[in-house]
């Protein structure tokens, strides 16, 4: 996966333009516009992310397991007492909304809330006023 976005975000944001019409429009030296949006994005990744931080990080991400010797998924988030505010994005491919609705079953008092967005993962950053308006609203239901 070279990014958390979906085809259609891709499309909407680029569609098949190039950055410069003189170049060849074929090949690897196209001047995509989508090409040069990854190149600049992973020259900033690499500026902001040490890469052997990097990959211990995600190495941690990819095994934390809040059920580890304790049970099932369903039976360690059914202790959880307190009101939770379950965000999902109906795009999202790195964590599909399919898993926070399991999430938000297994939680007593999980309420989910869905982003509707094309930018996949992104859509929570993105989608910035649909995400406030969700605590919002969470949050004014448990005062």
């Amino acid at each position: 996966m070279v990014s958390y976005r979906t085809p259609l975000g891709y499309h909407q944001k680029f569609g098949r333009a190039l950055t410069d019409e003189s170049g060849p429009s074929y090949g690897s030296r196209a001047p995509w516009q989508v090409k040069s949006y990854l190149e600049y994005q992973g020259k900033k990744f690499l500026d902001r992310f040490d890469p052997v931080t990097y990959v211990k990080l995600t190495e941690q991400m990819d095994s934390h397991d809040v059920s580890r010797s304790r049970g099932t998924m369903e039976e360690v988030l059914s202790h959880v007492e307190i009101p939770v505010c379950v965000l999902g994005i109906d795009s999202d491919i790195l964590y599909p909304l399919r898993e926070q609705e399991e999430i938000a079953t297994w939680l007593p008092n999980g309420e989910l809330k869905i982003i509707h967005s094309d930018a996949g993962h992104d859509g929570f950053l993105l989608e910035q006023d649909q995400v406030a308006a969700h605590i919002k609203s969470f949050l004014y239901s448990h005062d």
